[in-house]
């Protein structure tokens, strides 16, 4: 940033005489506006030291433009490793921003005729063998997609999901407050595959058959629609828990180079890993790290993966989103992620979209920290980036 900004103090200088007499460009500021290093300068500031492992990523315009991390991916007495931008990890429920891209995106292209998630029911989506009751028939996309649709978690499983669904609704509505379930984004596991290959597919598999075509599907969906889409290398083994170069990570082949998992409070706690299935997929567990997940963001910015106008209903709306922040330079969209166990070690992630078409991802493999407002931090960090 620094060549940058003294190319530019050159090019004012020679370019005129009203600023005959320049100052040297680490006294003076001579660009206006928002200020992308300052940006990536708060956060470190807000993260280093605070936390176990951190890394973030800025996009700006459509690409990634500053990275940075700290602290370590693994500490032990034996195995210290150096948490770095690349390193993965968990995203947590940020994994359900990536579901509503795909879930939405699959929709469109179905029916292309402006399609409002409002306006398409989830029942309708399914096999017709699900005894759904009338009660769960008016239920749609955004209603789910919101947390207002009323549904009851059983479990993660394709019997347990056709369960929901034939359980009637404690009751659905836009005007109601959302209830925050993962079993509304469970159900994109799915709905994805009844979508693009036709609900009645699956219609005369038994649970077991049904579960394991649908989780495949799923996962080869969003690799090819998502992570394809938007570059990612190696986006043909980016799975739901942990996977390097040579596939899926197991308690039996276990990579001593990925991260684990804190409680930074407690730093006699030993670090975890969480081996999760891709039968688990769409409410949460997608494992990549921060420039991956920014690269994802932008290229929805871009209108790969749903419509301008989708994605402008997805943020106002939060389907896939959690809150708006009402900044000093307009209105921020975010979505967090977090995990832990019963000794609260675990993961935090943030996604935030800013209105300069600015976007970040920031990952700690710590949930138990000492940064001062987690949720607040990328907002704060980019009002107070403006010169």
């Amino acid at each position: 940033m620094k060549h940058l900004t003294k190319s530019a103090f050159l090019a004012v200088c020679i370019a005129g005489a009203a600023l005959a007499g320049c100052q040297d460009p680490n006294d003076t500021i001579v660009n206006k506006g928002f200020d992308v290093a300052l940006f990536a300068k708060n956060m470190r500031a807000g993260l280093d030291g605070k936390t176990m492992g951190w890394s973030f990523a800025i996009s700006q315009d459509g690409k990634i433009v500053k990275l940075d991390a700290g602290g370590r991916a693994r500490s032990m007495i034996s195995d210290t490793l150096a948490y770095t931008p690349v390193t993965r990890q968990a995203t947590g429920s940020c994994s359900k921003t990536i579901s509503t891209f795909a879930l939405l995106g699959a929709l469109e292209k179905k029916y292309p005729s402006k399609l409002a998630p409002e306006d398409v029911y989830i029942a309708d989506l399914l096999p017709s063998n699900w005894k759904i009751p009338e009660a769960n028939r008016k239920i749609s996309v955004s209603h789910m997609l919101e947390h207002k649709a009323g549904l009851t978690y059983f479990g993660d499983s394709y019997a347990a999901l056709r369960k929901t669904m034939e359980t009637p609704t404690t009751g659905y509505s836009h005007k109601q407050d959302r209830f925050y379930d993962n079993v509304n984004f469970l159900m994109c596991r799915v709905l994805i595959p009844c979508v693009v290959n036709g609900k009645e597919t699956y219609k005369d598999m038994s649970d077991e058959d049904a579960d394991e075509a649908v989780s495949q599907f799923h996962r080869t969906y969003v690799r090819e629609n998502i992570f394809k889409v938007a570059g990612l290398p190696d986006w043909q083994k980016i799975n739901i828990g942990p996977w390097n170069e040579n596939g899926t990570i197991t308690p039996k082949t276990v990579d001593r180079k990925m991260t684990l998992y804190y409680n930074y409070s407690e730093p006699s706690l030993m670090g975890i890993m969480v081996y999760t299935s891709y039968l688990e997929a769409g409410a949460g567990g997608w494992y990549i790290n921060s420039p991956e997940m920014t690269q994802v963001l932008l290229t929805a910015e871009k209108g790969k993966y749903v419509s301008p106008g989708m994605l402008k209903r997805m943020k106002e709306n939060l389907m896939g989103y959690d809150g708006i922040v009402d900044g000093k330079h307009g209105k921020y969209y975010w979505k967090n992620g977090k995990w832990d166990d019963d000794q609260k070690r675990g993961i935090f992630t943030i996604i935030m979209h800013f209105p300069n078409n600015v976007q970040i991802a920031w990952h700690t493999n710590s949930v138990r920290t000492n940064i001062d407002d987690p949720f607040g931090l990328a907002a704060t960090a980019y009002d107070n980036a403006w010169r």
